[in-house]
């Protein structure tokens, strides 16, 4: 039943991806870009534990679990996208903006993040036990990204408008971006910065690279993506040295690395949606509310203890050592398939149909009525939902309550009152 249900999620996934390539702008909408990271991060993690020669903890009745919550996740994001707009929704994102005020809205938002980013580097990072930051450093890097907004702020004035200003300001903004990519070869920061530079000519001038670079895109990213984990700086040192065949073999040793199965995020996963059926103990959405807390509560100005009584903290970490003698890995994760089924059982799957409505409105306020806030927001929200994949739905929700409330000053700020819509 396992390899059924495997092979269900590959059918799924590969409908979605010709659903995407049929029309070419359909790539850059939610169930794409999610189903890419599906087959690139879970697939691999998915194949793994059903060919388990290891033998490591996860019984078939978990496996199959985990297997056919994937695919309701998966299928979820398709279905949550269908849904028409709202256009109460539609009629709110439709703000005047003023395009200078947003220029200066964006030197700010640039100039916070180079300077977050510099304290970053003057302080000693603390670590919690499982190796995670805490502490100031956290908030210095949570504000540090935003650089990212400003980044595609002027990237799309950039495109629609090519003058030494804006494309300057793209250079600034960029600058600190491209560091974390070349020399820390740091993930998240690439995948962003390339779904920044896409989706803004496609916003502006509709441009889209032929179908065989997101084909090809997707089959590289699971060698990929395991390669610059392990590699990090040293993985562009290869490129930019031409060193292919180091590349390479690399890339099929990280790949070979997850498919052997020893730590995979999805395991994690397996685990936890096993022990919330057993316990029959489900967060009911505290699990959303408290990483929330953890990210946006500063214990260094409330006191760790008001900050602790924030928190539910309802999940079954604990648990796992106990059922299975089993811990998280230091640096993984729990993956949105465990951390949405720990909250809801089988019925967080609709946390991916709801973040689909949410895309969905989003595209049509961006394409079809031209807003320049639900623009921006787009290109901001599709590195946090892929992440929701990766990371965990508490993640999702973190970056996007961080994302709008960013946006929600810098278009207060810039508002026009009283004229047309402005295009990019």
């Amino acid at each position: 039943m396992s390899e059924t249900y495997l092979y269900l999620f590959i059918g799924i996934c590969i409908a979605i991806v010709v659903w995407g390539i049929i029309r070419l702008e359909r790539v850059y909408q939610y169930p794409f870009f999610m189903v890419t990271i599906f087959l690139s991060f879970i697939l691999p993690q998915a194949i793994a534990l059903v060919n388990d020669s290891f033998g490591l903890v996860v019984s078939q009745a978990a496996l199959q679990r985990v297997l056919l919550y994937s695919c309701m996740c998966t299928g979820m994001c398709w279905i949550g996208y269908q849904y028409k707009p709202n256009s109460k929704w539609l009629a709110k994102l439709d703000i005047p903006i003023d395009q200078r005020k947003l220029s200066i809205a964006g030197i700010l938002l640039i100039g916070t993040g180079y300077l977050c980013n510099l304290l970053l580097s003057r302080i000693t990072i603390q670590t919690a036990a499982n190796g995670n930051w805490t502490g100031p450093a956290t908030i210095l890097y949570f504000f540090g990204d935003l650089i990212y907004i400003g980044l595609a702020i002027f990237l799309l004035q950039a495109v629609s408008r090519p003058n030494v200003i804006n494309i300057l300001l793209v250079i600034i903004a960029a600058y600190p971006i491209l560091q974390a990519i070349i020399i820390s070869g740091r993930r998240q920061p690439t995948m962003t910065f390339l779904i920044t530079i896409g989706l803004s000519l496609f916003i502006v001038k509709r441009y889209i690279p032929p179908r065989w670079v997101f084909i090809i895109g997707i089959i590289l990213a699971a060698y990929i993506i395991p390669v610059l984990g392990q590699l990090r700086g040293g993985f562009w040192t290869l490129v930019f040295n031409g060193d292919w065949q180091t590349v390479a073999s690399s890339s099929q040793h990280g790949l070979n690395s997850v498919t052997e199965g020893k730590i995979l995020e999805l395991r994690n996963a397996a685990l936890i949606m096993d022990a919330a059926e057993q316990l029959n103990k489900y967060g009911y959405g505290t699990g959303f509310w408290d990483s929330i807390v953890f990210q946006f509560v500063p214990g260094q100005i409330v006191g760790f203890d008001i900050k602790e009584s924030l928190q539910f903290k309802l999940g079954t970490f604990g648990d796992l050592q106990n059922l299975y003698g089993y811990t998280v890995h230091n640096g993984t994760t729990t993956t949105g398939i465990g951390d949405s089924f720990m909250e809801f059982g089988y019925f967080g799957c609709v946390t991916f149909a709801l973040i689909g409505f949410l895309f969905k409105n989003l595209w049509i306020s961006t394409i079809y009525r031209g807003s320049v806030f639900s623009s921006i927001l787009y290109i901001g929200l599709i590195t946090p939902a892929m992440l929701g994949i990766t990371h965990g739905i508490g993640r999702f929700c973190q970056e996007f309550i961080f994302q709008t409330g960013a946006l929600f000053l810098v278009t207060y700020f810039s508002r026009q009152k009283k004229v047309t819509l402005i295009h990019f």
